[in-house]
């Protein structure tokens, strides 16, 4: 199953375990819980992949009850890390919904350029809304 970021279904971090059930690329975000076991709080995922080594489309959930904290930019920094230094992608992807600003704002921190913007791309609360289309490639992020 191929679920989008800006996918609205996703309400715990069994869904998205569920939903990644199948695939190679993905990080689990955790933070150290009560007992001092890792306790998953989110995820970093390709949510489809060209080919691999070419190019992937970055998806990210935190659980709402964790976000604000850096979460999605660490987990990120570290799967692009994994995805452009250790597998050998050109480039990903991401597409993230207008009204979703700490979304967008997180990728143009990694250092995405925002390559467009699709008007009327998803249905946010009974409403069209547009997304942003974002890319990095290997370079950008190797070289810096």
């Amino acid at each position: 199953m191929r679920v989008p970021l800006t996918d609205t279904t996703i309400k715990s971090v069994e869904d998205v375990a569920e939903m990644l059930e199948d695939e190679d690329y993905y990080f689990l975000i955790c933070v150290k819980g009560e007992d001092g076991d890792p306790e998953p709080v989110g995820v970093v995922a390709f949510g489809w992949v060209s080919s691999p080594g070419e190019r992937g489309n970055l998806m990210y959930w935190v659980a709402p009850e964790h976000q604000g904290n850096g979460y999605v930019t660490e987990g990120t920094e570290l799967f692009l890390d994994y995805a452009f230094g250790e597998c050998g992608f050109h480039k990903v992807d991401a597409r993230v919904l207008v009204p979703n600003e700490p979304s967008w704002k997180a990728l143009e921190k990694l250092g995405f350029e925002r390559e467009g913007q699709r008007r009327d791309d998803a249905i946010l609360d009974g409403e069209y809304v547009d997304a942003y289309s974002y890319g990095l490639l290997d370079e950008e992020w190797l070289d810096n």
